[in-house]
Parts: C-alpha cells; sequence; structure tokens
C-alpha cells in the first residue's frame, strides 16, 4: 500500500484560506489590490504577470505577512511618487492641460 502526499499549488491554497476567511475578507482584498499594485512599481516584480501579483498580494495578506499599516505606508509611497511624476508631466507641457497639448485634427475636404 502506498501513501499519496496530496500537494497544493498556491491558487488551491489561497481558494482554501479565502473559503475559510472571517469578516474581514473584503477589506482584505482590497488591501491585497493595492500591496499588488504596489509590487509591480518594484523592479524586481515588473516582468510577473499582474494575475500572479494578485495571487501572490492575496496569500502575503491572508498569511499575515503584509500588515495593513505596510499597505497603508505603501500606498501613501506610492500616491506621493505618482503626484510628483504628474507635476514633472505638467511642468514638461508648460503648465497647459493634457488636453490642450494634444495635436489638433485639421478637417479633410473630402
Amino acid at each position: 500500500m502506498t501513501t499519496h502526499a496530496k500537494v497544493e499549488n498556491n491558487a488551491e491554497i489561497l481558494d482554501r484560506l479565502i473559503s475559510d476567511y472571517g469578516p474581514s475578507k473584503y477589506k482584505d482584498i482590497v488591501r491585497a489590490m493595492q500591496w499588488a499594485r504596489h509590487l509591480r512599481r518594484q523592479e524586481e516584480f515588473r516582468q510577473i504577470p499582474m494575475a500572479e501579483l494578485i495571487e501572490r498580494s492575496l496569500l502575503d495578506v491572508v498569511n499575515n505577512k503584509v500588515t495593513a499599516s505596510e499597505v497603508e505606508k505603501s500606498v501613501k509611497d506610492d500616491q506621493a511618487i505618482e503626484d510628483k511624476l504628474a507635476s514633472r508631466r505638467s511642468d514638461k507641457l508648460g503648465g497647459k492641460d493634457a488636453a490642450e497639448s494634444r495635436p489638433v485634427r485639421q478637417k479633410t475636404g473630402k
């Protein structure tokens, strides 16, 4: 008689954890999505598909590898970076709105 060890992949583990999860499930899913967006900004995760990053972040949040305060801090840091980039973009445009900087289409007489 042989015994077979059941090998679970991340998706199966995640499915089981989410189905047995408590009332904070929905808040933690939002945190996981925010964490996935944060991971996407890091160089080492740029080549990983977003679906894999979401799965990884869900596991990190559900297993408490990442705390709510870490996610909140990363969201604030990412927002500061976005604001800085947005101000640089507007400086390059000379203070014009993005709509004003678009080329105007000429009507053709066809």
